[in-house]
């Protein structure tokens, strides 16, 4: 169970808990180096509710020796829906409300079910109206309380709720948080089991985010139906590849990488196609402000040929997400940080920052 924060403890930071991904996964960072100091991870049925996630969070939080009782939540891409729309400039209260009725109108729900929240991307107003262009992400108000109930009857205190990629932009920015690294331009292509998420970042702002319906299950179905073999056979074969590629293992027998190539490979095209068209776009919204180059993150970014194909496509470099990550983190994040990395964003939330999604679900 988590300890008492004592005074002693003032450098630690909040729980970082991802509810996402193939399993909940908790770690926590001694802030000022940034160095995740504990990690556990809890075990899920497929496709289990938010609710079922925050259950075995829970079981997996009272056997780990973590230091205090808040927790920072990563919502997954289902429980927290995100697009973009044009506001006008507001006071806090009213533009709360106005981001509100914008996602209950998107979503088809009353006010009262929605929470929502917005974060201005800084694109630059065509249409001379005075809009503001605003990233508004929601989630089913029943839904989100439900799952923060669990932790909270556990004795535990949800600070935060906020999308995944908000806290994948919070670890990949760590070291670009002064002033003058707005000019840093990055994008990164996140590649999940379910999806993928697109983003562009400048500095440690998020400028851009669109989420793909491709992800790893699509590139083991394809691999399943090229080699007529179970999707759970498919999946150790892709495992195998990619360890090869990080250099963690032997690379498969020349035959199965021929077909696993020839399977994945209209995914992979379909995936670079979509990234290059958000990054066209980006680059006539910010008007010439295109990314440097191409950050590559997530369970499935080491895909044999990804890095290759959507060097091609975009025309800009490719870098792997740990070369952003501080020195001493991905040492201590190890081999597995492609899966943790979510998790480390939102352990690095500060305590002190108020709340977000949580406060219009209290």
């Amino acid at each position: 169970m988590a300890r008492w924060r004592m005074p002693w403890h003032h450098n630690i930071g909040a729980i970082g808990l991802d509810l996402g991904g193939d399993a909940p996964r908790a770690t926590q960072v001694r802030l000022g180096a940034d160095v995740p100091r504990i990690e556990t991870a809890a075990r899920v049925e497929p496709g289990a509710t938010l609710h079922a996630r925050a259950h075995a969070a829970v079981e997996a939080l009272r056997a780990a020796s973590f230091i205090g009782r808040e927790i920072a939540v990563g919502l997954p891409t289902p429980y927290a829906r995100m697009h973009v729309a044009r506001l006008p400039e507001l006071q806090s209260a009213d533009l709360h409300e106005a981001v509100a009725w914008e996602a209950s109108e998107r979503r088809a729900l009353s006010r009262e079910q929605i929470v929502a929240d917005s974060i201005p991307t800084d694109a630059p107003s065509t249409s001379g109206d005075g809009k503001i262009e605003r990233l508004i992400v929601s989630a089913d108000a029943n839904e989100l309380e439900t799952a923060l109930d669990v932790l909270v009857n556990a004795g535990f205190e949800p600070m935060v709720a906020e999308p995944r990629f908000v806290a994948l932009a919070r670890a990949l920015g760590r070291r670009a948080r002064r002033g003058t690294d707005v000019a840093n331009v990055r994008a990164v292509l996140h590649i999940d089991d379910g999806d993928a998420t697109v983003l562009v970042l400048r500095g440690d702002r998020i400028a851009f985010c669109r989420e793909l319906s491709f992800g790893g299950d699509t590139l083991d179905a394809a691999v399943a139906g090229r080699l007529g073999v179970p999707i759970e056979s498919a999946a150790v074969l892709r495992a195998r590849r990619m360890a090869a590629v990080r250099g963690e293992g032997v690379p498969v027998d020349p035959a199965s990488e021929e077909a696993a190539q020839t399977a994945t490979r209209p995914t992979l095209d379909a995936i670079a196609s979509e990234l290059a068209l958000c990054l066209r776009y980006f680059g006539v919204t910010f008007r010439g402000g295109q990314p440097a180059r191409v950050i590559l993150s997530g369970p499935h970014a080491a895909e044999p040929r990804l890095a290759g194909i959507v060097e091609e496509a975009c025309r800009t470099g490719v870098s792997s997400f740990e070369e952003e990550l501080p020195a001493m983190a991905r040492e201590a994040l190890g081999a597995g940080a492609a899966r943790w990395v979510v998790a480390y964003g939102l352990a690095c939330r500060s305590r002190n920052r108020p709340s977000d999604l949580k406060e219009d679900a209290a």
